[in-house]
């Protein structure tokens, strides 16, 4: 007899999460490279922590071009470092070992891909605070 699967009442995938701020955690932080720029940027992935959402996934990417290195600087301190570690040069990959299962509210909105609504980390802000992680450093 063959490998047999039922689906009767199976959607098409995820629906969309609402709008908002949602505790997680970092599951996971890896280098990847752009498809059309070539550029190496940082690929965050964030598991959502309680509620009817526990446990999804979500995406979120950094740049490590120069130009964009202020949304790393302000994500990492979301989670906790002291800015005041974050200057000059800076070794990532001990960095990209410890950040899994550190604590951050991610804010979820939304945008279209191919005809699809998909769940956009718009923001990363500081676990229980309600507010980023010391944002006004970068105004």
């Amino acid at each position: 007899m063959g490998l047999r699967v039922d689906f009767t009442n199976v959607g098409s995938g995820f629906e969309p999460i609402p709008d908002g701020e949602y505790e997680a955690t970092v599951y996971s932080c890896e280098v990847k490279t752009g498809q059309t720029s070539g550029q190496p940027y940082l690929n965050w992935q964030f598991k959502l922590q309680g509620g009817e959402f526990d446990g999804r996934r979500v995406f979120y990417t950094t740049s490590l071009q120069p130009q964009s290195l202020w949304n790393l600087k302000k994500l990492l301190i979301a989670l906790g470092y002291n800015a005041e570690d974050l200057k000059g040069s800076l070794d990532l990959e001990p960095i990209m070992t410890e950040v899994p299962g550190m604590e951050c509210v991610v804010v979820i909105g939304h945008e279209e891909y191919n005809g699809e609504t998909r769940d956009r980390v718009l923001d990363v802000k500081t676990a229980g605070s309600g507010s980023p992680g010391d944002v006004a450093l970068f105004r």
